[in-house]
């Protein structure tokens, strides 16, 4: 299992954080809203992929985190 280079804690998993809109539906009924998972657009303004043990950035690159995770 890779360890974090910052905390040097075992990890499994990534945090990832990015930027962008969501986009919701507000139903005549009132004050429901409804999320739409898929309607999600990126901005590429902030992309990180975090330890979720100290919260520090690792990477900024999909395929380097997933790389780091597998180990490779």
């Amino acid at each position: 299992m890779p360890k974090c280079p910052k905390c040097n804690d075992e990890i499994d998993t990534l945090n990832n954080y990015q930027s962008g809109e969501n986009k919701y539906k507000l139903f005549i009924q009132g004050k429901d809203y409804h999320y739409d998972e898929d309607e999600f657009q990126p901005n590429n303004q902030v992309n990180d992929y975090e330890c979720p043990h100290c919260g520090e950035v690792l990477f900024r690159d999909e395929d380097k985190a997933i790389e780091f995770l597998r180990g490779n």
